[in-house]
């Protein structure tokens, strides 16, 4: 779907359109030396909001709109305070999120068919919290206490989670899977975020 238009012409229409609700907000008072900044965030805030969309029309089709937003409130409960890896582009970064979305869609009917597994997948992702959260950005520099704060809201989202979706499970309910499926996601993007800060040198393995 994304090939329906362009991708030159879409990024070019998502430009223009935050260029003039820029313009129009500034009519209102607001303050014209920061016009890139509300440019930008416009930009983030339409291409979430079609990455949205497109998930959204995804789980439609597959009658799976109560999973998707599962998965959406588990997977920002976590991502939000971890941190992770962030796309150099606006279309990149949809491109990402819609294929994240979709994936743990897909992969909702293997946490239903072996919900064991979710035990394993659970204690990895605690190791990384644990160990790693929040993920450092260098455009977004934290203090100690920011990055405790940050680790300790994260940790207690997780355990939340993790309760909440033992729960579901014991009802016999299925959207447990769509809070595992959450939260490995929003690690997934952590673990590509360390993996581009600490690149591992091949000429250093012993094959």
């Amino acid at each position: 779907m994304l090939h329906i238009i362009p991708t030159g012409r879409m990024l070019k229409m998502i430009h223009r359109l935050s260029e003039l609700l820029t313009q129009y907000f500034m009519k209102y008072g607001q303050a014209t030396d920061k016009a890139e900044v509300y440019i930008y965030g416009i930009e983030c805030f339409i291409s979430e909001f079609i990455g949205n969309l497109l998930l959204l029309i995804v789980a439609i089709r597959w009658h799976q709109i109560s999973a998707m937003i599962i998965w959406t409130l588990s997977f920002l409960l976590i991502r939000t305070q971890l941190g992770g890896f962030h796309c150099k582009t606006h279309f990149s970064c949809l491109c990402l999120s819609t294929s994240i979305g979709i994936f743990s869609l897909l992969i909702n009917r293997f946490w239903l068919y072996h919900p064991s597994f979710c035990i394993p997948t659970y204690i990895a992702c605690l190791f990384m919290i644990y160990h790693f959260a929040p993920i450092k950005h260098p455009n977004h520099p934290l203090s100690a206490n920011q990055i405790q704060h940050a680790r300790a809201k994260c940790l207690r989202n997780f355990f939340v989670l993790s309760v909440l979706s033992v729960i579901l499970y014991l009802c016999h309910l299925p959207y447990y899977s769509s809070i595992c499926s959450g939260i490995i996601s929003s690690c997934i993007l952590a673990l590509m975020s360390l993996k581009k800060q600490f690149p591992i040198k091949t000429d250093m393995l012993i094959l």
